[in-house]
């Protein structure tokens, strides 16, 4: 049987950020998977450069290409590993008088560093028991609003661009991946063709 190229999207159930460790012409290589907890949302958008001729009162033709995407996600548990991944802040934890801390930091010297970006949904109506992956190959984080509301639960969002690999897949240098799955499997890092 076929794989169908076409399905309703409903939901996701996983997202992880691959800190990118290497992109170069030689390799493309990411760090160990960090888990974004509670994951409710997931948008991403082309950015696409457009320019117009005009003349005789009229356009004559359109140039467009994809130059980046952007994104946004929302999740609904705050981890402290996650905000470090985004921001390029560090995690410590200490114990003092039997009272263990864990502490996000962020000081000068800090930056967001690049990562991979993967999100899972699952049970889609045309690849019964597959899922579908989205894989943003290198993003930076752009804002990171932590929302909170009185009387109700507190979201965290994060917003981003995606850029080009310098590494060359194939020939290529790679921007995103959607792929469909005819049996559901586990987001893992991209890093070859």
């Amino acid at each position: 049987m076929t794989i169908s190229k076409k399905t309703a999207l409903l939901g996701v159930n996983d997202l992880k950020i691959f800190p990118v460790t290497q992109d170069d012409s030689a390799a493309f290589t990411t760090g160990t998977a960090i888990d974004v907890p509670g994951v409710r949302q997931i948008s991403v958008t082309f950015d696409i450069d457009e320019k117009e001729l005009t003349g005789d009162e009229k356009t004559l033709a359109v140039s467009s290409k994809v130059k980046a995407l952007t994104f946004t996600s929302e999740y609904a548990e705050l981890s402290l590993d996650v905000l470090s991944a985004l921001s390029g802040g560090n995690v410590s934890t200490a114990t003092a008088s039997n009272i263990e801390t864990a502490t996000f930091s962020f000081g000068s010297g800090d930056k967001p560093a690049y990562f991979q970006l993967q999100a899972k949904i699952d049970g889609t109506e045309d690849i019964n028991g597959g899922d579908c992956h989205i894989c943003i190959y290198k993003a930076k984080v752009t804002a990171m609003p932590i929302n909170s509301v009185q009387g109700d639960f507190a979201t965290y969002t994060f917003e981003g661009k995606g850029v080009y690999t310098q590494h060359l897949f194939n020939g290529k240098a790679k921007l995103l991946d959607i792929d469909f799955n005819s049996s559901a499997k586990d987001l893992s890092a991209k890093t070859s063709a």
